[in-house]
């Protein structure tokens, strides 16, 4: 007799843990957590100079409410009013599970939690831990699933196959990777939890280790939503960590290196004069990712950095030395009370660093990379997928019983508050969980398992080893042309490339693990690549991304803020966005219904 979950959450980072433990507490008790390696993942890996959790204002004076939090996430364009409302009505339940769990979140003098602003956002909602917010909150959220409610993780399984038909889903094929057998895993509900497409970019500030698995569910049959729209900014890429924040307030110098060793500050080349270069840098830490709005502002250091890359030149930051003609007292009045009100006036930005955000430096040292010393290597970076697969306002996609949260699923519109995604990880598993009690009692195909089971045994008789296998030339020309700055003829010609490959693809690989994780990969590049071009000649230049079409910078048609971008097969559907709900009855209604 197969055993059958009540329900399986795909990911062990802080969306999947979460999720886990709201199902826990909403009594449902028979779930699993599936992963590749529980010490993979994004949410356990990466960081920031102060990683942000973007929450309601909680911090005593501040005027906040749900509504106003929703209204400032959906006034950025291209959002649920529904699902970013329960994004913010949630906020303060889950921000503070994550505190009694002991995620130590500062407090002021008075027991309130001071924020700050973070980019994209005008108030004071971000709080941070450090650079590893997201790594405690998994910390604190693993230890509560699986030491207090007991919950089994079931490690090395790599996911291969949604199993699900016009009814819904009935479980996932996976691979142990150990054994290297697949195994049948039934569910009546899966709650996908991966993460971003990580895969299909070469310059990418995601961890080594983060995939995903976006292409596996549009093998099931899933609808993208906003799926063009990412979020990329200045990282390093020895090791991968966002330059954002205190790395830039402080003024770094940039400076390109090309083959023969010859050193230059080009920057000063998108700029008229220092002090408004300086001022820039500085502004870039609030302002870092990319942003078409800020095409001729903050973002030209983006397009400069891009520039030199192009060129095949190496871009640094040097925090050893000040931007050629840096004074100052001539920095905008911004910078300099901020930098004086933290004691930052040091000669060098090390010196500052060091005043700012000496916890920024130690996460390079404790990689191997001495910035008080050395350069520090950086590129234009792939950082978030706003967009992802379709959900409805309680995270379940088009195929009844999966759900998908985190950055998975397409939460956001054109931009989002920096840490608002990390607000969504805990709020979706908490939303799901509560969908789930009341709905989630569904029947499995036992056909469709056996048939998947027959499918992967006959893939597995007849997979060839073969070590010449390399699809990475797809990541390369997919940073090239269809990142931040999107050719549109350069795009469609990979796309055209992408069918072919992903047509003629062999059932031969370095693995099967490999074979799997570049289908996925050539899925979910396919996909980006079709929204790309159906979306962007209507819709234009907008969001994180720039699109050049017969050679010019297409302006943004704001009309299109109004509609959600759906995607499915190629094909492009606007969907108006529902806007924020009001609360309507009396409270004696609600009260009546517990």
């Amino acid at each position: 007799m197969r055993k059958i979950y009540d329900a399986i959450i795909i990911g062990s980072g802080a969306a999947g843990y979460g999720a886990a433990d709201s199902l826990f507490k909403a009594g449902i008790t028979d779930v699993a957590v599936i992963t590749e390696n529980r010490f993979w993942g994004t949410s356990r890996n990466t960081g920031s100079d102060k990683q942000t959790y973007y929450k309601i204002s909680m911090d005593g004076f501040s005027q906040d409410s749900p509504y106003k939090m929703a209204e400032d996430i959906c006034s950025l364009g291209c959002c649920d009013g529904i699902k970013v409302y329960k994004q913010a009505v949630n906020s303060a339940k889950c921000f503070m599970r994550l505190c009694n769990y002991g995620v130590n979140f500062p407090r002021d003098e008075f027991g309130g939690y001071p924020g700050y602003k973070t980019d994209h956002d005008n108030t004071s909602r971000a709080t941070s831990i450090g650079p590893l917010t997201s790594k405690a909150m998994t910390e604190k959220l693993e230890k509560e699933v699986i030491v207090n409610n007991k919950t089994p993780v079931l490690d090395n399984r790599q996911v291969t196959e949604i199993i699900a038909d016009a009814n819904g889903v009935s479980g996932v094929v996976v691979l142990n990777t150990v054994s290297g057998k697949h195994e049948i895993i039934a569910a009546k509900n899966v709650i996908v939890a991966s993460g971003a497409p990580a895969c299909i970019y070469e310059n990418s500030v995601y961890p080594v280790s983060q995939h995903g698995m976006t292409g596996i569910m549009i093998d099931a049959g899933v609808s993208l939503c906003n799926y063009s729209q990412w979020q990329y900014g200045l990282a390093s890429v020895d090791f991968r960590w966002n330059v954002s924040g205190s790395f830039m307030q402080v003024i770094p110098r940039f400076v390109s290196i090309d083959e023969n060793g010859n050193e230059r500050e080009f920057l000063r080349e998108a700029f008229d004069d220092d002090a408004e270069l300086c001022s820039t840098v500085f502004l870039k830490g609030y302002q870092w990712p990319f942003s078409f709005d800020r095409i001729n502002f903050s973002s030209q250091i983006d397009i400069a950095v891009h520039k030199q890359t192009a060129l095949g030149r190496r871009v640094y930051l040097d925090y050893t030395k000040n931007p050629e003609g840096f004074d100052f007292d001539k920095l905008s009045d911004e910078a300099k009370y901020y930098l004086s009100a933290v004691g930052a006036t040091g000669d060098t930005p090390i010196e500052r660093l060091k005043k700012l955000n000496p916890k920024a430096i130690d996460v390079y040292t404790g990689n191997g990379i001495n910035i008080t010393k050395e350069k520090l290597r950086i590129a234009v970076c792939a950082q978030h997928n706003n967009g992802g697969v379709y959900t409805d306002e309680n995270y379940q996609s088009e195929i009844s019983g999966l759900y998908v949260i985190g950055e998975a699923a397409g939460s956001f519109g054109l931009t989002r508050p920096g840490g608002s995604a990390l607000n969504d990880t805990q709020v979706g598993g908490f939303v799901c969980a509560e969908h789930i009690k009341k709905f989630g009692n569904r029947t499995v195909n036992e056909e469709a398992l056996a048939s998947a089971e027959q499918k992967a045994k006959e893939l597995t008789d007849s997979f060839v080893v073969d070590g010449n296998i390399d699809y990475s030339d797809v990541k390369t020309e997919m940073s090239r042309c269809a990142s931040f700055i999107r050719n549109y003829e350069e795009c469609v010609d990979l796309l055209e490339k992408v069918n072919v490959t992903f047509k003629n693809y062999p059932q031969r690989h370095k693995s099967l693990s490999d074979y799997y994780y570049d289908r996925d990969m050539l899925l979910a590049a396919k996909a980006l690549l079709e929204a790309i071009t159906a979306e962007m000649p209507l819709t234009g230049s907008r969001g994180g991304a720039a699109i050049i079409k017969d050679g010019n910078i297409l302006e943004e048609n704001k009309n299109y803020r109004q509609y959600l971008t759906v995607t499915k097969d190629g094909v492009i559907t606007f969907k108006e966005v529902t806007p924020i709900p009001i609360t309507s009855k009396p409270f004696e209604a609600y009260l009546n219904e517990i």
